[in-house]
């Protein structure tokens, strides 16, 4: 009976311990997660700061055309602006300092002003495309079909706010 006893006795006590073992891995777990999310906003913010960097010097449409960016591909899109290609980056990567279309909007009389860069990944058979690409880090990225060139396409308003996300694919501001 003793034997029955010690038995039973280690039993509850090992259920015991597996219990609270299993709410502090829980616990472990919900608060890596937890930090982790705080954490994306910071590093989306850092890949942004990167991508502005990256495109200084080509605030200068001038400057862009010169480094490639040289094909107006769109003509003035409402809420958007004009889309300048840099054809030698269209490929299937993502490369956050390499957008391969930047967005330029008029600007005073005779100028016009950079407001966003848009990434764009062909998709070779449009009734059967690829996955979405990888992107910024998270899920924020709003990527999206674009039929009339085949492309994935994604913006992102690195130079003029949008209240309606980074990543939205129109700007109210623009007309």
């Amino acid at each position: 009976m003793r034997t029955i006893m010690n038995a039973n006795a280690r039993l509850r006590l090992f259920s015991g311990f597996s219990l609270c073992l299993c709410a502090a891995m829980l616990a472990l777990n919900s608060c890596t997660e937890e930090d982790h999310k705080q954490e994306l906003p910071n590093v989306v913010q850092q890949e942004l700061d990167q991508v502005r960097q990256s495109v200084i010097p080509y605030r200068d449409l001038k400057k862009a055309i010169a480094a490639g960016y040289d094909h107006e591909v769109t003509g003035y899109r409402a809420q958007m602006g004009y889309h300048y290609l840099n054809a030698a980056l269209l490929d299937d990567k993502f490369e956050l300092q390499k957008p391969e279309i930047l967005l330029y909007a008029p600007y005073g009389k005779d100028s016009m002003k950079l407001v966003a860069v848009e990434y764009a990944t062909p998709i070779a058979d449009i009734r059967n495309p690829p996955a979405v690409p990888e992107g910024f880090t998270g899920k924020d990225d709003e990527w999206e079909i674009n039929t009339e060139f085949n492309l994935w396409t994604l913006h992102a308003w690195v130079e003029l706010e949008n209240t309606h996300g980074i990543f939205a694919p129109h700007n109210t501001k623009l007309p």
